[in-house]
């Protein structure tokens, strides 16, 4: 399901549901994981996705205009999740439409539909720590973000909740934007490894195998969205699959 630490590295992507169509998520799916994908975020659409740059915000605004919604995320896990048991699923959403939904009675449904963790960006550690018996019970891990600006002592609280990895954001800003990896990220990386035994999946700027590379050894699950759904967007789900494969190959993953 998940890597653990010091694993090699893996490489996580995404569909946001709906985008280009509902039809279309599934082919898109079978794709990613013929070409080595094996951790895949389903992403719920919403109108104010504010931690994603404008690839993602665009695909956001179409695929609720496809008919992209919570209900559609769980039906689409629980047919993707049957075809490929291999694969992990994730679910990705903001706050809104899972609390209008009802969160208990989304915890549960996702775990039904073969969902295996969640990320949930504008949720904070302290509203996921009431439910915490509920999701070790379900198998539903929460996938906790930090950030370079997230104090210590509060790492340690997201660290003790979180289950599966810890989502360790490169940078501060938002999805898309190409991040560089220096010494001070490095440094930040060992500061969140100070306080956790999970691993840990960076996101927010990895658009190349270079970039691949240069995580190589440093984490054990790369993000690689927003370049993914411009290929989808700019070529298609097939080509974008076959770049996919060739990534991975050049970043010697496969």
């Amino acid at each position: 399901m998940f890597p653990k630490q010091n694993d090699r590295l893996q490489v996580m992507s995404h569909a946001v549901v709906g985008f280009p169509t509902l039809d279309e998520n599934e082919k898109a799916i079978a794709g990613l994981v013929a070409s080595g994908v094996n951790l895949i975020e389903l992403q719920v659409p919403f109108s104010d996705p504010v931690a994603d740059g404008h690839t993602l915000v665009n695909a956001c605004y179409h695929a609720l205009k496809n008919g992209g919604s919570v209900r559609a995320t769980l039906d689409l896990c629980a047919k993707v999740s049957k075809q490929h048991p291999d694969a992990s699923f994730i679910l990705m959403s903001y706050l809104n439409p899972l609390y209008r939904y009802g969160l208990e009675r989304l915890f549960r449904d996702a775990a039904a539909a073969g969902f295996k963790g969640m990320i949930i960006p504008d949720m904070p550690v302290e509203q996921f720590e009431p439910h915490m018996s509920l999701l070790d019970e379900l198998g539903l891990a929460p996938i906790l973000m930090v950030t370079p600006n997230t104090p210590d002592e509060r790492v340690a609280r997201i660290a003790q909740s979180a289950r599966g990895m810890v989502y360790v954001v490169s940078r501060m800003g938002v999805t898309g934007k190409q991040t560089h990896w220096d010494d001070d990220f490095r440094d930040y990386v060992a500061r969140i490894r100070r306080y956790t035994d999970l691993p840990l999946a960076i996101g927010f700027g990895i658009r190349s195998a270079d970039d691949l590379k240069a995580l190589t050894g440093t984490a054990e699950v790369a993000a690689f969205c927003s370049k993914y759904i411009e290929w989808q967007r700019d070529d298609g789900s097939e080509v974008a699959a076959q770049k996919m494969k060739t990534l991975l190959t050049e970043a010697e993953l496969v």
